[in-house]
């Protein structure tokens, strides 16, 4: 395949990542499920869920566990897109950044 056709259909294949990435939700509960945030593959927030028993414990704790939450939803959508992207780059030829 010549490299204008195989960067033609890297991108192609980018773009159609993208938009799944976009459209996949990740979701990461802490404290036993009194917090459950979710976020698209892409990083962006969609909700998050705190249980009254949660609330009931104070603001302070709240913020607490709301920072893990999306710490913890963080994480793992930064993960899934890692996987999908490396994918995409290894079917393609394309060097792996080294792991850290």
């Amino acid at each position: 395949m010549d490299a204008m056709k195989k960067a033609q259909e890297f991108t192609s294949v980018a773009k159609d990542l993208q938009e799944q990435l976009k459209n996949t939700e990740i979701e990461a509960s802490v404290r036993d499920g009194q917090v459950t945030v979710v976020m698209t593959a892409q990083q962006v927030p969609v909700s998050v869920t705190v249980s009254d028993e949660l609330v009931a414990m104070g603001s302070d704790e709240v913020s607490k566990a709301v920072t893990e939450g999306v710490i913890a939803a963080h994480g793992k959508s930064s993960e899934y897109m890692k996987e999908k992207m490396g994918s995409l780059t290894k079917d393609f030829g394309i060097p792996q950044p080294p792991m850290q």
